[in-house]
């Protein structure tokens, strides 16, 4: 894994330790919240991430460090010692449920992919951006971000710099891709709603107002803990 990578995990990983530090002075109970978030290209997801990771203090992991650290065939001992070894054995439970189902890569993949999203939700205070990781995460707040085709576009358009022409040919792209990856990978045909446990059309929201909401769905969802 190259360097860059891994001293960013390592720093979102401080992250959500300092905000678990801070939950324990402020003698708030410990569940180690996490927040997973699925949207679609030009939807505003990764906005709204960001946003609603700062707000709350949480560390961020985003689609790019999900997939270089998940692909990479070991670990760097830096993050493995960082995180709490006793997912391990809840780790290797998740990969035998899984085993067979998928050719060699498409499990070597989906296994690296468990062992993080495992590792990050024992450490918690976390929001993770992309790869299906709702469907490792059942417990966690999962959160569903779409728009219209056309909503989509003008946000590629205004926040990319894109002609239309070429944001509508990258949504159609990612829009394939994303459906192959959760057939390929999680067996899934297509995305349903009852796998959320928050859906947004954000043709009616602006990325402010998905985040506010987004809280006040945390704050429920985990006081029941």
């Amino acid at each position: 894994m190259p360097k860059s990578i891994e001293r960013l995990a390592v720093a979102q990983l401080r992250k959500s330790e300092l905000a678990r530090e801070h939950r324990i002075e402020s003698g708030q109970v410990i569940v180690n919240p996490v927040i997973t978030i699925r949207r679609t290209m030009g939807s505003g997801g990764r906005i709204v991430a960001r946003k609603l990771a700062d707000d709350l203090g949480f560390s961020l992991w985003d689609k790019e460090l999900i997939d270089a650290i998940a692909a990479a065939s070991e670990m760097p001992k830096s993050i493995v010692e960082a995180f709490d070894e006793k997912t391990i054995s809840e780790i290797r439970l998740l990969i035998y449920a899984v085993l067979g189902k998928y050719d060699l890569s498409g499990f070597m993949y989906l296994k690296h992919l468990t062992r993080m999203a495992a590792a990050i939700a024992s450490v918690g205070n976390a929001v993770i951006l992309g790869r299906g990781v709702n469907f490792l995460l059942p417990n966690a707040l999962n959160i569903r971000m779409d728009a219209s085709l056309e909503r989509r576009i003008e946000n590629m358009m205004s926040y990319e710099g894109e002609d239309r022409h070429k944001a509508e040919g990258k949504i159609r792209k990612s829009d394939r891709e994303r459906e192959r990856f959760l057939r390929d990978v999680f067996g899934k045909e297509r995305v349903r709603s009852f796998n959320y446990d928050v859906s947004l059309w954000m043709d009616k929201f602006t990325a402010a107002e998905a985040v506010e909401i987004i809280k006040v769905a945390y704050t429920g969802f985990y006081q029941s803990y």
